[in-house]
């Protein structure tokens, strides 16, 4: 039997999840300015070419983007422009449905963690304002200016999972809930009492 004393904890994706499309790729093209968004596009072509190939997978496309886009950049001025954008855009590309059960979790007084691959550049002044704990690909850091390397890996798949645990003890929540769009969160849906899959229930055995 659950106890129903203790509040549920709720895991959620962010791009294609919670949102209608991908933020990441949206603030790449968002925040790049000056010679290095033409510098840029062309260092990016060869590997996107091979992402869209498939042979690239995006847990390695993403850091390699971040890298090109960031690195050697002033930190407070990402900062500034992922604050902007994560007020001025996201809303303007939050699901419906994701936003129902947000609220429905926060009504119950359950935990929700976005989990996520995108950017704390973004994510960490959008999950403030919202009230979310968040565990996601880590670019800001507290040097002047960015290395343009994520400080714990991009947080996907299996790191999900690894980063999750080492946040919060399952044992403290009455049941887990968990919400994800693509195979990268099939190992965070896999700790859930209840998993959805692009808005459709999801289980282990699929």
């Amino acid at each position: 039997m659950l106890d129903t004393t203790k509040p549920s904890l709720a895991l959620f994706d962010f791009d294609g999840t919670i949102t209608r499309e991908d933020m990441f790729s949206l603030f790449l093209h968002y925040s790049a300015y000056g010679l290095r968004k033409r510098v840029g596009k062309v260092a990016i072509m060869p590997f996107y070419a091979l992402y869209k190939l498939g042979v690239l997978p995006a847990r390695v496309m993403r850091p390699l983007s971040s890298f090109i886009a960031f690195s050697g950049k002033e930190t407070q001025k990402i900062e500034a422009i992922g604050t902007q954008f994560a007020h001025e855009v996201i809303p303007l590309y939050l699901r419906p449905e994701a936003m129902e059960r947000l609220a429905w979790h926060q009504h119950r007084g359950d935990t929700i963690v976005v989990v996520s691959a995108s950017l704390n550049a973004y994510l960490k002044p959008w999950c403030e304002a919202n009230g979310y704990h968040l565990l996601c690909s880590e670019l800001i850091s507290e040097q002047p200016k960015l290395s343009g390397f994520y400080q714990q890996g991009d947080c996907s798949l299996e790191r999900k999972v690894s980063r999750v645990k080492a946040a919060f003890s399952l044992d403290e929540f009455a049941s887990v809930y968990a919400y994800g769009d693509t195979h990268e969160d099939i190992p965070m849906l896999k700790l859930a009492d209840y998993a959805m899959l692009n808005w459709s229930e999801w289980r282990a055995s699929e």
